[in-house]
């Protein structure tokens, strides 16, 4: 039976990683639709909700990403049995990979911004803390 405590719960992490990348992508939405109700909006010169949303996304990925990534690897670690830390790595990690990747799919093949990497190191730093969150409940 400590075999079988010690794997990896991987419908639990596969879960865990598209929530992580979902959930921020929803945040921005809701910024930026909330943006576009505001009487700033409609200001002559202020930004369209069209050109808000990336300037938005500089923030609110970054911030929303981390604290996505914060509480599912959390949910993942806390009943991982013996490995609560490898599953918050593994969120951190594949929420990173998976973010890179849309990036750089979406973004085309020019040059990765500094700020992609900075972020989904963010990514991976929260992985681990939601995995030493979830090893540390009593």
């Amino acid at each position: 039976m400590a075999a079988v405590s010690g794997r990896l719960k991987w419908s639990r992490l596969v879960v865990a990683v598209v929530l992580a990348e979902v959930l921020p992508i929803l945040v921005l939405v809701a910024v930026v639709f909330a943006y576009s109700l505001t009487p700033a909006s409609r200001q002559p010169g202020a930004l369209s909700p069209e050109a808000f949303a990336p300037v938005a996304g500089n923030w609110v990925g970054p911030i929303a990403g981390f604290l996505a990534t914060l509480l599912f690897a959390w949910w993942a670690a806390r009943r991982a049995g013996e490995r609560p830390l490898a599953h918050g790595i593994a969120v951190g990690v594949g929420t990173a990979l998976l973010d890179l990747g849309l990036g750089l799919l979406l973004g085309g093949a020019g040059e990765v911004h500094p700020l992609l990497l900075v972020s989904n190191s963010g990514r991976i730093l929260a992985g681990l803390l939601g995995g030493g969150l979830a090893s540390r409940r009593g």
